[in-house]
């Protein structure tokens, strides 16, 4: 379920990672191409969690609108409304990871998330990063809490230096378009500013999937491989 919600975001305490993920995307002068990731070429697929978010209704309105706004800009690819969905932790790529493990990490997932609890996530306003135009998602502390289960659980199986990092911080988020070309940052950023008034969504979170993710032309695809579900499963307050 997800609801519709506005007002203003400044100065509240629990959502104070809006004012700095806006921070962040204000400060790039230059923007880069997101299809030029390490790692990846033709062919090759990666096993992700996700919090797959194509299904929220109010989630896709809210995409809807924003992306309408941007959809005339040629250096962006739009992110189909049922691909909408929240990053949480790379497992690795297919091709590096045995197939006789992935079970046994599906489980570790499991039994660690049990211990978590089903929240509300709210996604919005609009910000960005030097690679997409993406929602600001939080609070983020259940998301980290779901993402340190999910390392643990890569940890037990596979050992931790198996465990993929990051080159920067990890920040909750979800995009609506990705970057396909090197360009001043400026332009794009004073659009996404002018769509920072469009209310924001509240959705439930109950579980996290694990998908095998594919490159399509300009966009990415999965298919679910296993569902991980938050404690209980019981319905967060407020949802």
């Amino acid at each position: 379920m997800a609801t519709p919600s506005s007002g203003s975001w400044e100065g509240h305490g629990r959502y104070g990672y809006v004012d700095e993920d806006w921070a962040r995307y204000r400060a790039l002068d230059s923007l880069v191409n997101h299809w030029e990731r390490t790692g990846w070429r033709q062919g090759r697929r990666s096993y992700h969690w996700m919090m797959c978010l194509g299904e929220s209704e109010a989630l896709r309105a809210l995409a809807t609108v924003c992306q309408a706004g941007l959809g005339h800009i040629p250096t962006l690819d739009m992110v189909p409304l049922k691909g909408l969905h929240l990053t949480v932790q790379k497992v690795g790529f297919t091709d590096e990871v045995p197939a006789a493990q992935l079970d046994q990490i599906v489980a570790a997932a499991r039994r660690r998330l049990e211990g978590l609890s089903p929240f509300s996530l709210r996604v919005g306003p609009l910000a960005g990063s030097a690679g997409a135009v993406r929602f600001s998602a939080g609070p983020h502390p259940p998301v980290r809490s779901v993402r340190q289960a999910l390392r643990r659980a890569l940890a037990e199986v596979r050992g931790e230096r198996a465990v993929p990092a990051r080159a920067t911080e990890f920040v909750p988020h979800v995009s609506i378009a990705y970057n396909n070309t090197p360009t001043d940052a400026a332009p794009v950023i004073d659009l996404v500013a002018s769509l920072r008034s469009v209310a924001s969504v509240t959705t439930a979170i109950h579980s996290v999937e694990l998908v095998e993710l594919r490159r399509e032309p300009r966009s990415y695809a999965w298919d679910v491989l296993a569902t991980g579900t938050l404690g209980d499963d019981e319905q967060p307050a407020g949802s």
